[in-house]
C-alpha cells in the first residue's frame, strides 16, 4: 500500500521536476544527450558504445546538467531502475554543470568493483575534469572492453570542452521550481529504494 502511494505521488510530482531528474533513457545507440554535450561527436560515441555489446555489455551513456539535488551515485541508480536496465547493462551517467559522473552497475554483471574503480580514475575521470564529455563516453567503453578481456584500462588523452553545455543563456539564479524540484526528487529516491529493497539492485560496485 505504501510503494502504490508514493508512486503515485512520484507520478504527480514528476510533472514539476526539471528534466534532470531520473529520466526515461533514449534507447536509440543508447545514447541521450540532454544538453548537446556531445556537438558533432555524437557518432563517435555512439559507434564506441555499440562496440562494447561485442563484450557481452551494453552500455548506455546520459548526459544532464545536473542531479537534481541527488548524489550522481543515486540518480544514475534511480535511472537504472526506471528503465528496467538488465542485468547486463552498465549506465553511466555524466552531470556537466557539476562535473559529476556515476555508474550503476548490476551485482550479477561480472564486473567487479576494482575493474570499475580502474575505469572510473583511468578513463573517465581525466575526460570530466576536462569538459571532454565524448570522451568520457568513450574512455567508458574502451575502458570496458579492456577489463572484459582481462587487459589494463587504456588511459585517455582528453580534449578540452565547454565546461557547461547545458546551461541557458542568461542564467545564473535559483529556479522557483527548485525546493518543488528536492521534494519530488525525495519521493523518487524513496520509491527506488523501497523498490530496491524488494528486488535487489544495482550500485557503484564498490567494497
Amino acid at each position: 500500500m505504501l510503494l502504490r502511494w508514493l508512486t503515485a505521488l512520484a507520478g504527480m510530482t514528476a510533472l514539476l521536476l526539471p528534466a534532470e531528474s531520473p529520466i526515461e533513457l533514449d534507447g536509440a545507440g543508447r545514447v541521450t544527450d540532454r544538453v548537446r554535450a556531445l556537438d558533432d561527436r555524437g557518432e563517435e560515441v555512439r559507434a564506441a558504445v555499440g562496440e562494447v555489446a561485442g563484450e557481452g555489455l551494453l552500455l548506455y551513456v546520459a548526459y544532464v546538467r545536473d542531479f537534481a539535488g541527488l548524489t550522481a551515485q543515486t540518480w544514475t541508480d534511480a535511472t537504472a531502475e526506471r528503465n528496467q536496465l538488465p542485468s547486463d547493462a552498465v549506465l553511466l551517467a555524466v552531470g556537466t554543470a557539476e562535473g559529476a559522473f556515476a555508474f550503476s552497475v548490476d551485482a550479477s554483471s561480472g564486473l567487479t568493483p576494482e575493474q570499475i574503480d580502474e575505469i572510473r580514475r583511468t578513463a573517465v575521470g581525466p575526460a570530466v575534469e576536462r569538459h571532454d564529455w565524448a570522451g568520457a563516453a568513450i574512455g567508458a567503453a574502451r575502458g570496458l572492453a579492456a577489463v572484459r578481456e582481462g587487459a589494463p584500462v587504456p588511459s585517455m588523452a582528453p580534449s578540452t570542452g565547454p565546461a557547461d553545455p547545458g546551461a541557458a543563456p542568461g542564467s545564473g539564479g535559483i529556479p522557483v521550481v527548485l525546493p518543488i524540484a528536492v521534494f519530488a526528487a525525495g519521493v523518487l529516491v524513496l520509491c527506488y529504494l523501497v523498490a530496491r529493497g524488494a528486488r535487489g539492485g544495482r550500485g557503484p560496485r564498490r567494497k
